[in-house]
């Protein structure tokens, strides 16, 4: 840690070191290390030590006491999170942990005022994050007020520069956590990346909520967990009292898209910390981990009308049908289009590029919206009649009609790409 540890010291076991900016400080000075194998300094016997010298030396051996107590629980639990960023990692091929501020310094000095409310959990390469970070702190300022936190797990080939993370860290106001990876060998392609960005970035906001307890307890219900990429401008923010009761009600549920749907992703804490986050460490060929894919790729619905189950990656398509319990995929609705890519494409690219909606990046966002109203239903292109009757949506949401959305190259099975929603949006 950058700090020498004497190898005796007077008053040995009553002094407490601390760390500060990288740096060992003795909690008292005037303290004299002595190594061991040497005579202690002589002391100056001509001084005379007066009745308010003995008890300002006992005010001062009462306070050394009292930093030599064992450490609380949740700080031993703090200390030890170096090991776990390691074990984490190590819990997959091909990748290796480059930079982090889970120690224990960075940690007790995050700016958790209030319990957050909403968790922005980003994950995959850095891109433009630099360029479109001022409308992620817009959006979640106006949703939450101060009561959120960013959470990072990006990835690259070569690694990346700590300086860039750390402004990162004073931009989103010390709400933010990060943890930077080198991909190599089976790690690089990104298929076998998506499940190491989707876990990492959920489990680095796990390892907040165990150090620090009380600061970041939480309604698993109600506590709303975006997950996005590094490069997504948002165009509005949303009310999150609204969305906290719906999903309260709803316990497991995922408001998402199927197209592109590894952008982003709503639900709340319970949903991925049950339901995906576990199947997502999960051994590769596991119901649990291909059904944890699943419902992050939110390809559940547009699976429930095949009879056979092993069409849709062999997982179980509704909570419902399995009694809530995983390996089961989440409900999904479409709701908000909430962003934008922002990739900064092509040379010489810089602040005033463009994201893929022909924008910049850092307009000022839309009126806050409920994203609990107006929810589509996203059905199958055919055989949705079939589905058990406790998983359609209302009768008066059928009767408006469906959308088709065809020709979805990556959507199974191949034979009936695509999927459909309905016409009538339905509140939650």
């Amino acid at each position: 840690m950058g700090c020498r540890i004497w190898d005796g010291l007077l008053l040995a076991g009553y002094i407490s070191f601390h760390l500060f900016g990288g740096k060992c400080v003795a909690a008292f000075q005037g303290l004299v290390p002595v190594r061991q194998g040497r005579s202690a300094p002589k002391i100056d016997q001509r001084n005379t030590i007066t009745k308010d010298d003995q008890l300002q030396m006992i005010e001062k051996e009462d306070q050394l006491k009292m930093f030599a107590k064992e450490p609380k629980e949740d700080q031993l639990k703090i200390l030890d999170l170096e090991g776990q960023v390691q074990g984490w990692a190590h819990t997959y091929s091909g990748i290796q942990v480059q930079h982090h501020n889970l120690h224990a310094e960075n940690i007790s000095n995050y700016n958790i005022t209030c319990v957050p409310k909403v968790w922005l959990l980003l994950s995959g390469l850095y891109r433009s994050l630099k360029y479109v970070r001022p409308s992620m702190l817009n959006m979640l300022q106006r949703s939450a007020g101060d009561c959120w936190f960013v959470t990072l797990l990006v990835s690259s080939y070569d690694g990346i520069d700590l300086a860039i993370l750390q402004d990162d860290y004073q931009f989103f106001q010390g709400r933010f956590s990060f943890v930077s990876v080198i991909r190599s060998g089976i790690a690089k392609p990104k298929g076998y990346a998506y499940a190491v960005h989707w876990h990492g970035c959920w489990w680095i906001a796990q390892q907040i909520r165990e150090a620090l307890k009380g600061k970041a307890a939480m309604d698993p219900s109600s506590t709303i967990v975006l997950r996005h990429r590094p490069d997504e401008c948002f165009r509005h923010c949303f009310d999150v009292e609204a969305a906290a009761a719906a999903f309260t009600r709803w316990r497991y549920l995922i408001l998402g898209q199927p197209i592109s749907a590894d952008n982003g992703l709503t639900t709340n804490w319970a949903t991925y910390s049950n339901l995906i986050a576990p199947g997502l460490a999960a051994n590769r060929s596991s119901n649990l981990f291909l059904s944890a894919m699943s419902a992050s790729w939110s390809k559940s619905e547009y699976c429930n009308g095949m009879l056979d189950p092993g069409e849709c990656d062999h997982g179980i398509p509704y909570c419902l049908m399995n009694k809530n319990t995983a390996p089961c995929r989440p409900p999904v609705l479409l709701s908000w289009q909430q962003h934008c890519l922002c990739r900064l494409q092509g040379k010489g690219s810089s602040e005033t590029s463009l994201c893929i909606d022909r924008k910049p990046p850092d307009l000022p966002l839309d009126a806050c919206m409920d994203i609990t109203k107006g929810t589509k239903c996203i059905l199958p292109r055919s055989g949705w009649q079939k589905l058990p009757q406790q998983l359609l949506p209302p009768a008066w949401q059928l009767k408006g009609g469906l959308k088709d959305s065809g020709n979805v190259a990556y959507m199974r099975p191949t034979s009936k790409k695509g999927y459909q929603t309905c016409k009538a949006g339905r509140d939650l």
